[in-house]
C-alpha cells in the first residue's frame, strides 16, 4: 500500500502584518467577549452553494474568526459563487510554471471580473484535500503573530486572510492535478482581499 505524505504543503499569495488577540476564555469563570459570536456561527447554515466535496468550509472559516477576541465580532463569512468559479477554472488548469514547486501555482489574475482585489490561499495535499485539512493548516499559523506588532515569524498569509476584517466574502475549489507532487488542491478566494496592509482587524 502507498504511503500517503503526511506533509502538506501550503501557499499563501500575499504576507502581511496582522494583529492577534488571545482567545476566548476557557470556560473558568465569565464567558469572553467573543462567546457570542462564536455561539450564532455554529449555529449558522453551511455556505449556499458549497460543492459537496467542500461543503461546510465557509462554517470553518467563520468559527476560525469567531474565535478572534475585539472589541466588535469579525463579520461572518459568505460564500459568493463568483468567487468560487474563479477558484474552480484556476484549478482546473494544473499550472505549475513558478519553480515549479510539484503544486499549483497562485492566480495572478484573480481579481479580474471582480469589483474588488481578490485574495487567495491554497492548500494542497498527497493525499485527498479536505476542507478541514485546508483550515487547520491555515489556522495553525495563528501563533506565528505578534499581536503588538503585528508581525510574524514564519509563514502567516493565510491566517492573516482568513481573519482580515473587510473581508466579507469567500469561494473556493478543490481540484485534481495528477502530474503534480501535490495533485489533490483547494484554492480558496477571498473578497476583498485582505493581507493589502495594515492589521487584519
Amino acid at each position: 500500500m502507498q504511503r500517503i505524505l503526511g506533509l502538506l504543503f501550503i501557499a499563501a499569495c500575499n504576507t502581511g502584518g496582522a494583529d492577534l488577540d488571545a482567545p476566548a476564555g476557557n470556560g473558568d469563570g465569565p464567558p469572553g467577549p467573543s462567546d457570542a459570536a462564536i455561539d450564532a456561527v455554529i449555529d449558522a447554515a453551511p455556505g449556499v452553494g458549497e460543492p459537496p466535496e467542500l461543503m461546510g468550509i465557509t462554517l470553518l472559516h467563520n468559527q476560525v474568526r469567531a474565535e478572534v477576541v475585539t472589541g466588535t465580532p469579525l463579520p461572518a463569512l459568505q460564500w459568493e459563487p463568483a468567487l468560487a468559479a474563479t477558484a474552480a477554472a484556476w484549478v482546473a488548469q494544473c499550472t505549475d510554471t513558478q519553480a515549479p514547486t510539484g503544486l499549483i501555482d497562485h492566480n495572478a489574475g484573480r481579481s479580474t471580473g471582480h469589483p474588488y482585489y481578490v485574495g487567495e490561499n491554497i492548500y494542497a495535499s498527497g493525499g485527498t484535500a479536505t476542507a478541514q485539512g485546508a483550515v487547520n493548516s491555515w489556522a495553525a499559523e495563528k501563533p506565528r503573530y505578534n499581536p503588538t506588532t503585528g508581525a510574524c515569524s514564519g509563514t502567516c498569509g493565510h491566517y492573516t486572510q482568513m481573519v482580515w476584517r473587510t473581508t466579507l466574502k469567500l469561494g473556493c475549489a478543490r481540484g485534481n492535478c495528477p502530474g503534480l507532487t501535490y495533485p489533490s488542491a483547494i484554492v480558496c478566494n477571498y473578497g476583498p482581499g485582505g493581507n493589502s496592509g495594515g492589521l487584519a482587524y
